[in-house]
């Protein structure tokens, strides 16, 4: 006969608190291990170097925090509790504070601001299709990096600019983001600081653009460098409206992609999917982006914006927001370029 010996009912419990924390430690530690290897390769894959290896650390830190929050989301999404994806992008390694100063559009509240361009466009019983993208009309270029460089109001106004000349003549060229960030003080504009969407198509209108080969973006204030002798385009005037996404919906199919505002505070790490998102403020616009059409899927309305974030970010550097509520402010302050025949 064989008698096991008992193991006092202590000693068990040391034994299993010891267990769970071994469990616990390899647990952590392959974690760990895993989310050094993603930061790796988020390294290689932007570019991103530091000055040293205490802010390496520091960075690490952030990036495991927003990786947290990215699976967090996607968690809630395959549950069916969100309307989009989040993903791992050039951000990662930001805070949201650092994010959100990113953003510098400023808001036509001045006194300057040319308020006789603003109109009601009609409505009425305009038809128009269920859905429209100006993508498949050969009138936009390629998306663009604005880098670390608040210029997205830059981008906005020379994106529309392009589409509406690409419409009007069949043409597509490429124009200077760099001349608006440089050239532009006088309206108002502080660069890569933040800008102004209608003033700066105020200076459109007076200077015009130069080619983006002629001037070519830096991602940096700069001094001026303006060439009348290499003026690519004028826009003959511009229009200004806000608070009707039917007014939106009209514009950008009739007239062309529209230049819009929007809080783009919660956008940072977008992937796919219709973007629904109330923790986003109407009230507090600090992004531009170009409205450059809407669609429909699986019964829900979306608008297709254009960013300046680069290509691998969002949905090939698009992201769609639901339409019909007012997203994130976007029916605050909208303006597109008109064009004089040629």
């Amino acid at each position: 006969m064989i008698y096991c010996s008992k193991i006092h009912p202590t000693v068990k419990m040391r034994v299993f608190i010891l267990a769970s924390c071994l469990i616990v430690a390899v647990s952590a530690s392959s974690q760990l291990e895993q989310d050094a290897a993603l930061f790796q390769s988020f390294k290689l894959e932007h570019g991103k170097t530091y000055n040293n290896h205490v802010e390496e650390s520091a960075r690490f830190a952030i990036f495991r925090e927003n990786l947290r929050t990215i699976q967090s989301h996607n968690a809630r999404f395959d549950q069916g509790l969100e309307s989009y994806t989040q993903g791992i992008n050039q951000f990662a390694d930001m805070t949201p504070a650092e994010f959100k100063a990113m953003l510098a559009l400023q808001l036509s509240t001045k006194p300057a601001f040319n308020s006789n361009k603003k109109i009601d466009l009609p409505v009425g019983n305009t038809i128009i299709p269920d859905s429209f993208d100006w993508r498949e009309k050969n009138v936009i270029n390629p998306v663009q990096d604005q880098g670390t460089c608040g210029a997205c109001w830059a981008f906005t106004l020379v994106g529309a600019t392009e589409a509406a000349y690409a419409i009007k003549t069949g043409n597509l060229s490429k124009y200077s983001e760099q001349q608006l960030v440089d050239c532009t003080g006088d309206f108002g504009n502080l660069g890569c600081q933040g800008g102004y969407l209608t003033d700066t198509f105020s200076y459109i209108e007076a200077y015009g653009l130069q080619y983006e080969s002629d001037y070519p973006y830096e991602g940096a204030n700069s001094t001026c460098q303006y060439n009348s002798s290499k003026i690519a385009t004028h826009i003959e005037s511009y229009v200004y409206f806000s608070g009707s996404e039917d007014a939106l919906k009209v514009s950008v199919a009739t007239d062309g992609p529209v230049a819009v505002a929007i809080d783009g505070d919660y956008i940072q790490f977008y992937a796919s999917g219709i973007y629904d998102d109330t923790t986003c403020n109407p009230n507090k616009l600090d992004h531009a982006v170009l409205a450059v059409g809407y669609g429909i899927e699986n019964g829900t309305d979306y608008w297709i914006l254009k960013n300046s974030w680069g290509s691998s970010w969002g949905e090939s550097g698009y992201i769609r927001f639901l339409r019909g509520v007012n997203q994130c402010g976007i029916i605050a302050e909208n303006t597109f370029p008109r064009i004089a025949s040629v």
